[in-house]
């Protein structure tokens, strides 16, 4: 599960210096896009030598959640900092 985690965190980190680069070229983040793709692209590549070395599981069933876990833990921390930001100004209130 472990390997399958690394996997998927590591897919993500290229997925987003790709959209950063992409980003970058049409104008829309320009040079903060690139620092993130370069960031994005070392973190990648370290996650993926990480999760090479990692021992595989049998179950594919643990590796298909494993990948989806690790592709979306980016994201779902992200959500949960944003709703900590919206809630504590509303509790206090």
């Amino acid at each position: 599960m472990k390997r399958a985690f690394l996997f998927g965190l590591g897919s993500f980190f290229i997925i987003a210096a790709i959209a950063s680069l992409v980003a970058a070229l049409i104008r829309t983040a320009g040079l903060a896009g690139v620092i993130v793709a370069l960031i994005c692209m070392s973190l990648g590549i370290v996650v993926v030598r990480k999760a090479s070395l990692a021992p595989a599981h049998r179950s594919r069933l643990h590796a298909v959640f494993g990948w989806l876990l690790g592709f979306l833990v980016i994201d779902a921390a992200i959500f949960g900092a944003i709703g900590v930001a919206i809630l504590i100004p509303l509790l206090l209130k």
